[in-house]
């Protein structure tokens, strides 16, 4: 029997993730993350040691610095 791909239901598990977990006080200014490890969460630009800058809606916000966030690898 040979084996028909339109019909073939495995789907095997990512190998790993596209984002790298830190907190926000081990990034550096101007690095790039998210809160999420998705592709579809909003980004945001660290600024400084307690800032943050919400790209999408050009936004200034505080942060603490033991928040968790994503930084794609």
């Amino acid at each position: 029997m040979a084996n028909d791909h339109a019909k073939d239901r495995y789907d095997p598990p990512a190998i790993g993730s596209e984002f790298d977990e830190d907190k926000f006080s081990e990034i550096n200014p101007g690095e790039i993350f998210r809160f999420n490890p998705y592709n579809d969460s909003k980004t945001y630009r660290k600024t400084s040691d307690t800032e943050i800058y919400d790209i999408k809606e050009k936004t200034y916000i505080v942060l603490t610095e033991n928040q968790t966030v994503y930084v794609k690898s």
